[in-house]
């Protein structure tokens, strides 16, 4: 029986850890052991925990390190106990900080298992700037950091092709050595929620989920809603759900367009499958995604979903026959496709349900989970 040990430093449910909470008990249900080991500090995050609560409730050994701002010997002992003491066969490192800690240890001290990483993204200041174009890439920190520890691990796969190219073309990783696996999950039914009451905020509405942060976009989206409020006028809207650093500054660019009305900030919410399912367009307007996994809550939703021809998005979807994909940050060309989508909500049934009929057969835990012991096997192997 294999014997697999997460680790990542964790602060927050978001992407990544959305993932551990699907893929875990996918492997656990197919034999393979997992325990986690989560990495933490003081000033993000703290001890303990939903994310742990998570894990625990679902029957998996945890542990805890805290590891400060920087590696420690004491901190990187810590972490090589726990790896070396529980007979794992493989460590699985998830993120820069897991990927740096175990990459010293496995370099400097001893490390029994065999080392493995996920890349589930990458540097967020660079993303926002931009996207995965790898010709922008120079030596900064992030960048060694991430080389260094790439080339202590046995074997890694990415989430996207784009992702993978990326990796590939700022010289990070050598494409023998870096694997591909789509995230996949069985969704939610978001599309049972179409007519529940209290999610239809206006005859034709707009929706956009994520955190608010620069390589999400939603300066974008904010500034084609002028062009689309001047086409519809009232009886347009556009939900923002989600919280982050940039809410002042959206909430002020709002205010000078002069789309206080035709706006709303939902906030953080629970009910964004719900919001999704209501409205009429899902906008994701990311100067790139590492994948997305808001394109396949859309797809659950059975609502069409408009994107910039960007990665992932332009490898999840195809235009005119899964969604729809701009040139990006073209803001005139997404409000005119926002137009067109509202003005034509019979030709969209065709548009959801093959995004949808690609979710069930394809972007599925069952298919992503067979592919990662794949992956472990081979690293074993």
């Amino acid at each position: 029986m294999m014997r697999t040990l997460f680790v990542q430093k964790e602060g927050g449910i978001f992407g990544a850890e959305n993932y551990q909470l699907k893929v875990i008990p996918g492997l656990l249900a197919k034999g393979i052991e997992v325990e986690f080991l989560r990495l933490y500090t003081d000033y993000q995050g703290g001890k303990g925990g939903e994310f742990i609560d998570r894990l625990n409730q679902l029957g998996v050994k945890t542990y805890e390190v805290n590891i400060g701002k920087y590696p420690t010997p004491k901190v990187l002992n810590q972490i090589k106990q726990i790896a070396n003491g529980g007979q794992f066969d493989l460590v699985h490192a998830h993120l820069i900080h897991a990927d740096f800690h175990l990459a010293l240890i496995k370099a400097f001290m001893s490390l029994k298992p065999v080392l493995v990483s996920s890349k589930h993204g990458y540097d967020n200041a660079f993303t926002s700037k931009f996207g995965f174009d790898a010709s922008k890439q120079t030596n900064t920190p992030y960048f060694l950091l991430s080389k260094w520890a790439e080339r202590r691990m046995k074997a890694s796969f990415t989430i996207s092709h784009g992702l993978r190219n990326f990796f590939i073309g700022t010289g990070l990783t050598k494409s023998e050595k870096m694997r591909l696996i789509h995230y996949g999950f069985d969704m939610p039914e978001n599309y049972l929620s179409k007519g529940k009451e209290g999610f239809r905020k206006a005859p034709k509405q707009i929706m956009i989920a994520g955190r608010l942060i620069g390589f999400k976009g939603h300066k974008f989206l904010i500034e084609a809603m002028s062009k689309v409020k001047h086409t519809f006028g009232s009886d347009v809207k556009l939900l923002i759900a989600g919280t982050g650093g940039l809410e002042g500054i959206l909430r002020s660019q709002v205010e000078e367009l002069g789309l206080s009305e035709a706006v709303e900030f939902l906030g953080y919410s629970k009910e964004v499958g719900s919001f999704m399912a209501n409205s009429d367009v899902v906008v994701v307007p990311s100067i790139s995604e590492g994948f997305g996994v808001v394109f396949l809550e859309a797809f659950s939703a059975k609502t069409p979903v408009v994107a910039w021809d960007v990665p992932s998005g332009n490898e999840l979807m195809k235009h005119g026959k899964t969604g729809y994909l701009v040139e990006p940050y073209h803001t005139d060309q997404l409000a005119d496709q926002l137009i067109e989508v509202l003005d034509s909500p019979q030709e969209q049934e065709e548009i959801v349900e093959a995004a949808y009929d690609k979710l069930k057969s394809y972007f599925n835990l069952h298919r992503m989970v067979d592919e990662t012991i794949t992956f472990y096997q081979e690293a074993l192997g």
